[in-house]
């Protein structure tokens, strides 16, 4: 099996990147090296071929919040890798949402002549970025580390698939990528996520089409448009993380498995199932701007979840959970307490079935207001 990694055991992009593929997912434990190895590979592209990268994140608070953030990305982080030479030849910094690189200067007076490196943009803004899409410079590589969220660590603002997360992708790469029906394909955007493994929920899985978990090592999806690299089992790696202090924290086995050792959490091929012919709407949901609709089947004994609401509602209630600014609606959730208690109950009795795993994955977070984990 061809490998992904470099001689010391870390991930090394520039065999990745010889696949050339219009989408790579890199899927790996912790501390292999993924964001490391995939910054040093913009400035790669940069210096051999004027190429300029985006980094993308979900919410513009991860960009403006902490300026220290973004200088620290550049101007430390590689600063302290030893004996690089293409790192020692050059300049790096940034300044708001830019990153900027310049030749070191040789001479004692010459002032650094510094060029756009790439961007740091957040999925929230991507209308903004559409009308303001002419100050751009052309990119090649579009970069989403964490793209693969690991539901089992604290939630926050950061840990949440948007809503329309991979609408709000396509729409920046065709602001910024300026991809063109006659761009050659040499010259065309290419996308890169990254995580770890943790479930087949995540959007990004379901948009290429990646039902069951990869094998090992390099896979083709998607009509051999996306490349995964999916790390296999590393006995002597996962040792060595394991005994860390980190990981001794970490008592739960499954996290450890997911954290660790790189495998994804699999859930029972029982819980999912379309919505029988039979089955009645019992009420809808819209949370985050996503519909869903919830059927009961009294044959079977079973409640069926779709994302989808029916064209009749036959008078049964719909819950907006959350307003426009996908805030929760507090006033609504209330009103509807009485009914969805009862309806937690059915969860966790076992008779809930869905649609399919992402769909599972975002109406679980919309029953998290009623107390479902």
């Amino acid at each position: 099996m061809k490998t992904a990694y470099d001689a010391n055991g870390f991930i090394d992009w520039p065999t990745i990147l010889s696949f050339d593929a219009r989408y790579t997912i890199v899927i790996d434990a912790r501390t292999r090296g993924k964001t490391f190895g995939v910054r040093l590979q913009f400035i790669r592209d940069y210096v051999r071929r004027q190429k300029r990268f985006v980094e993308l994140t979900r919410v513009a608070d991860f960009l403006k919040g902490d300026g220290k953030l973004q200088q620290d990305y550049f101007s430390k982080y590689y600063a302290e890798i030893p004996d690089n030479k293409l790192i020692a030849d050059h300049l790096l910094t940034t300044r708001g949402v830019h990153a900027y690189i310049a030749k070191r200067p040789q001479e004692k007076d010459e002032k650094p002549q510094w060029d756009t490196l790439g961007y740091f943009l957040a999925l929230t803004e991507a209308e903004e970025i559409k009308r303001r899409s002419n100050s751009f410079l052309p990119v090649r590589r579009f970069f989403m580390d964490e793209a693969l969220i690991d539901k089992s660590l604290p939630g926050s603002s950061y840990q949440d698939y948007l809503p329309n997360e991979v609408s709000a992708v396509s729409s920046i790469i065709t602001s910024v990528g300026r991809e063109r029906p006659n761009t050659p394909e040499a010259d065309r955007p290419r996308l890169i996520l990254a995580g770890n493994a943790v479930d087949l929920t995540c959007p990004w899985l379901t948009t290429f089409d990646i039902t069951d978990v990869p094998p090992y090592g390099f896979s083709w999806h998607y009509n051999k448009q996306c490349l995964v690299w999916y790390g296999p089992p590393d006995s002597d790696w996962q040792l060595r993380q394991d005994s860390s202090v980190a990981s001794g924290l970490l008592r739960d086995s499954e996290m450890l498995a997911t954290s660790n050792a790189n495998e994804f959490q699999t859930l029972d091929e029982g819980l999912f199932a379309e919505v029988p012919k039979g089955a009645k709407v019992a009420f809808g949901i819209v949370y985050k701007r996503q519909k869903f609709g919830v059927w009961v089947d009294w044959q079977d004994g079973y409640y069926y979840v779709d994302k989808r609401l029916p064209k009749s509602m036959d008078g049964r209630p719909i819950y907006a959970l959350t307003v426009d600014d996908v805030r929760p609606n507090y006033i609504i959730a209330k009103r509807a307490q009485k009914s969805l208690k009862g309806f937690v109950e059915l969860y966790y009795a076992g008779i809930v079935k869905y649609r399919d795993a992402d769909t599972r994955a975002r109406f679980l977070q919309a029953m998290s207001l009623f107390g479902i984990r």
